[in-house]
């Protein structure tokens, strides 16, 4: 059970992380440029790049422990 909730709080962790970092980089843009360009599209790009990433971790990290490797 343990397991699945590493990787749930991965793939949520990953999601949050993308998204924070596609914030930044409006944030960076508007002060270089000084117009505000959101697109829905390109938020839904970095949720699923996220979802992706923290997928792939927390698998990874579920079965190193459930393989019991050290460290895990």
């Amino acid at each position: 059970m343990i397991n699945i909730l590493f990787a749930l709080f991965s793939i949520l962790a990953g999601i949050h992380l993308a998204e924070i970092a596609y914030a930044l980089l409006l944030t960076i843009e508007y002060v270089m440029i000084g117009s505000f360009n959101f697109e829905l599209t390109s938020a839904w790009h970095y949720l699923k790049i996220g979802a992706g990433g923290g997928g792939i971790m927390g698998i990874g990290i579920a079965l190193l422990r459930y393989f019991g490797v050290k460290g895990f």
